[in-house]
């Protein structure tokens, strides 16, 4: 009983120590809006496609928009002063390359936040599936800048093994210090599909607005099959129940145990 009820402690510890892991004050956001960036398993290749059926399988937490786009991101260290941020973005219901289409991400690298884009804020648009513009904070609006040689992108209408129709894929990886990002940064990535007039963001906020952002977090390591924080919070909910049903097991045992020796006394 009582290795059972060491066992239960160790288990919510140990839960309780991964969710620490991602605990911290976070500025400047959406709540709600949290995201972890994970390393590669298999370095992708930037041609808008699933180069290979196992190319995103476990690069990265899949975070959705609605029902209709998935993404998925991923960190590498090349030096010191090298880190590169690689997005992979699937549209499934967009099966046309309309001129209004557009891919967009916003990012305030230092999560100062704003009601306004601050020098420190970039945003990338990629309009048509042909045309990308970098645009930097004024502080007040935003203007139009070069776009930094790091950045590397490409989109098409191509299957994958997570919809074997046809739809809209974008692959885009920039080096994060081009762009503003830190180590911590906040971002806020939308997709818009002409043809249906369909807009989606994550967060769904202004694209002007910093504070709107959502966070990107960041664990250095792979992403664990089929692990997400859900599981974490699972686990630490069983923990703490398998803690209390031991101790109220015991509990009761000690109380039967007192009544016996009460009542065996002359």
């Amino acid at each position: 009983m009582k290795r059972a009820l060491k066992v239960a402690v160790c288990i919510l510890m140990l839960c309780s120590m991964l969710l620490l892991i991602n605990a911290r004050t976070t500025k400047a956001a959406e709540p709600g809006y949290e995201r972890i960036d994970y390393n590669p398993d298999v370095e992708p290749t930037i041609d808008g496609a699933w180069t290979s059926d196992d190319e995103w399988t476990l690069n990265g937490e899949v975070t959705m928009i609605g029902e209709d786009v998935a993404f998925r991101s991923v960190w590498t260290m090349v030096s010191d002063t090298e880190v590169y941020d690689t997005f992979l973005v699937e549209f499934f219901s967009d099966n046309t390359t309309d001129d209004g289409d557009y891919w967009q991400m916003c990012i305030d690298g230092d999560q100062s936040g704003g009601t306004t884009p601050q020098a420190t804020d970039y945003r990338v648009d990629i309009l048509g599936h042909n045309n990308l513009t970098v645009y930097q904070g004024t502080g007040t609006d935003w203007t139009a800048v070069t776009a930094p040689a790091s950045l590397d992108w490409a989109d098409s209408l191509s299957a994958s093994p997570t919809n074997s129709t046809q739809h809209c894929i974008l692959e885009i990886t920039f080096l994060k210090s081009d762009l503003g990002a830190g180590i911590y940064w906040n971002f806020r990535l939308a997709v818009y599909d002409e043809s249906n007039d369909t807009l989606l963001a994550w967060p769904p906020t202004d694209q002007d607005v910093p504070n709107g952002y959502g966070v990107q977090d960041y664990l250095m390591e792979i992403i664990p099959e089929g692990f997400s924080i859900a599981i974490v919070v699972l686990l630490s909910t069983v923990a703490v129940l398998v803690s209390f049903f031991f101790l109220r097991k015991r509990s009761r045992s000690g109380e039967h145990n007192s009544g016996n020796m009460h009542a065996t006394i002359p």
